[in-house]
């Protein structure tokens, strides 16, 4: 919620089921502790940090923001949970402060006495796109990507990235094209190949969908990123 750093992790350790609770607080974000060994781990990256599997990397893939249309024109037979408690006013589930929406959001005490020493070229609360592979990793301002009309197709570990804004959710997205220009209509990033980008979803002219690759990708705070992965590359 805070650092809005949320990935998809398998929670099986050389083939066993493994069960996580949250442990605690490192750097401002959440270290899991498996129930099993007691092993500490890394949220983000899924590396187990201190404990008997220190150094072993659970499988992570993407945890993307969608809305409930995005979802369903996914898959129409997607279950859909709604939570009966209300997102704002009296019992809200988030702090309006700490609301991920929000530039001049502030973390509370109890995560800034854990923090490291920050990066100080971005805002600890700015907004971006934090993509990797390898030993690459680059993040994408939130701002930058607005102020430059929405969308980029920059060039990651030798392939060609689209990085976007999605009208629908305002969250940042990444998905690899063969296209190097493109422009947008309504909403929807049309690619010098004829393919689209429409609801956060690559298709055809016929809206048809394409297969679609992304790189691992988070849409997150900047401090949360920078922390996890020193001396990141910013895109400017």
């Amino acid at each position: 919620m805070v650092c809005n750093s949320g990935v998809s992790l398998i929670p099986e350790i050389n083939g066993k089921m493994h069960h996580f609770v949250n442990s605690g607080l490192y750097d401002a974000l959440f270290i899991m502790e498996d129930e099993e060994t007691k092993t500490l781990w890394n949220h983000v990256t899924g590396e187990g940090l201190y404990g008997p599997h220190a150094g072993y990397r659970m499988p992570v893939a993407n945890l993307l923001q969608l809305s409930v249309a995005q979802a369903l024109e996914l898959d129409p037979a997607m279950q859909v949970a709604i939570s009966d408690r209300p997102y704002q006013g009296e019992g809200a589930a988030p702090s309006a402060a700490n609301s991920p929406a929000k530039d001049d959001a502030q973390l509370m005490d109890m995560f800034t006495e854990t923090l490291g020493k920050e990066d100080a070229r971005r805002p600890r609360m700015d907004m971006g796109l934090g993509v990797w592979l390898g030993s690459t990793h680059r993040y994408y301002p939130a701002r930058t990507l607005r102020e430059q009309g929405k969308f980029v197709i920059d060039e990651f570990e030798g392939r060609n990235l689209l990085v976007y804004v999605d009208p629908a959710t305002s969250t940042l997205g990444a998905i690899y094209v063969d296209s190097k220009n493109a422009h947008m209509e309504e909403g929807v990033i049309l690619l010098d190949n004829g393919h689209r980008v429409r609801a956060g979803r690559l298709v055809d002219a016929d809206n048809a969908p394409v297969a679609t690759e992304r790189p691992q990708q988070i849409f997150t705070r900047w401090y949360g990123f920078s922390l996890t992965f020193p001396n990141p590359e910013i895109y400017e």
